[in-house]
């Protein structure tokens, strides 16, 4: 595609084949961009979408080529500074959700680009802003940024104890500018931590104690993805009547979602009808009902957001470990290929250890000298 035909490209009409990819009505996207449906309206009748961070952020959301939206070249950088610098609070806050956004779709790998120097960056800031209109803005900004930095120790190289650390000042900072569904936010997190870790009874208490943070105060969304999370603990503990009593009412939350963003809007895109369909085939899967598990997996798959790479990493590969759960390995074999080829690509270490776990397995059981454990074993060492 040469220059003059990246030009010609009329962005409203590439706005509504994207969207339409992924399943989104106009009403969806005037919520995701925080606009009204007006907006989204006129925005895809027009040929040049003039408002830039507009354009990333529908790069972001739909998966648009950047080049496509006129987004590439040293013209754009600069006035993208120009724009983020005239509000330095807004570029914090603006940058804080493609920090999130990187993460949930370009996993850790993306996410940990430059993620110290942004730490130290937010941190003056709220050094600066002590005193100001900014103070609690600011503060809340950082409290995030721990969040992520925990979510990236975690995913990315599994260093569970420095995860903790950071959800804990996480948790002090959101204690400190008495913010409730920050509060939830650190504690659903070390909730995860813990399932990680192979101790669900530890997650059960943190995650039951971030429901009570919020209790009464509205947020579906975090509300639905703790309970997601707390009966995937419940099904690792063997407790099925709590963990399907668990998976119920986090459907109940789906219905009780609005158009009102939350703090928390990086789980917005993770909490969705295919999501906790999902969730129920992870749930009967350590429940070690393994062909229900199978079913449920695969369809939650069929609906789930595209864009949410890591995640589907995540369920492919306990698709494979039912496969395995069932003894057939062929299936279990590939896709573990699969969730290895999905989390290679996006620096999910915690599911590739996930896939070298299940193919030690696999070299231990009675089908070690199968061809397929042995292709397994030889793309666990190529790098």
């Amino acid at each position: 595609m040469n220059t003059d035909e990246v030009e010609s490209m009329h962005h409203g009409r590439l706005v509504a084949v994207y969207r339409g990819r992924m399943h989104w009505s106009q009403e969806r996207l005037a919520y995701e961009l925080g606009v009204d449906l007006r907006t989204v309206q006129r925005m895809e009748q027009q040929p040049m979408i003039k408002n830039v961070k507009r354009r990333e952020l529908l790069v972001k959301l739909l998966g648009i080529p950047a080049v496509l939206l006129g987004l590439e070249g040293e013209q754009h950088l600069r006035t993208t500074e120009l724009l983020f610098n005239e509000d330095p609070m807004g570029y914090l806050e603006n940058t804080m959700i493609l920090r999130w956004e990187m993460h949930k779709i370009g996993g850790t790998r993306s996410a940990a680009r430059g993620l110290d120097i942004w730490m130290s960056e937010v941190t003056n800031f709220v050094e600066n802003a002590q005193g100001t209109a900014w103070q609690k803005r600011a503060l809340a900004v950082l409290s995030m940024s721990y969040l992520l930095q925990g979510s990236v120790a975690r995913s990315s190289r599994l260093d569970y104890l420095q995860a903790h650390k950071a959800f804990q000042k996480a948790y002090q900072i959101a204690e400190e500018i008495d913010d409730p569904e920050l509060m939830a936010s650190a504690l659903f997190r070390e909730g995860v931590v813990f399932i990680n870790q192979d101790q669900p009874r530890e997650a059960i208490t943190y995650l039951k104690g971030a429901l009570d943070k919020v209790y009464g105060q509205g947020f579906p969304y975090l509300r639905g993805h703790i309970l997601k999370l707390l009966s995937e603990a419940f099904a690792k503990a063997q407790q099925p009547q709590e963990c399907w009593r668990s998976v119920g009412l986090a459907e109940c939350a789906l219905d009780q979602r609005t158009f009102i963003r939350e703090r928390s809007l990086f789980l917005q895109r993770e909490f969705s009808s295919a999501s906790v369909t999902a969730q129920k085939g992870v749930n009967a899967a350590f429940l070690h009902d393994y062909d229900r598990a199978i079913k449920l997996i695969d369809k939650g798959l069929t609906t789930y957001n595209p864009t949410l790479i890591p995640a589907r990493a995540r369920l492919t590969i306990q698709k494979a470990e039912a496969y395995y759960g069932l003894g057939e390995i062929d299936f279990c074999v590939t896709h573990a290929e699969e969730a290895l080829k999905l989390a290679r690509s996006v620096g999910s270490n915690k599911t590739i250890s996930r896939a070298s776990t299940l193919h030690e397995a696999l070299a231990h059981s009675k089908w070690s000298r199968e061809p397929g454990v042995a292709r397994l074993g030889a793309l666990l060492v190529i790098e």
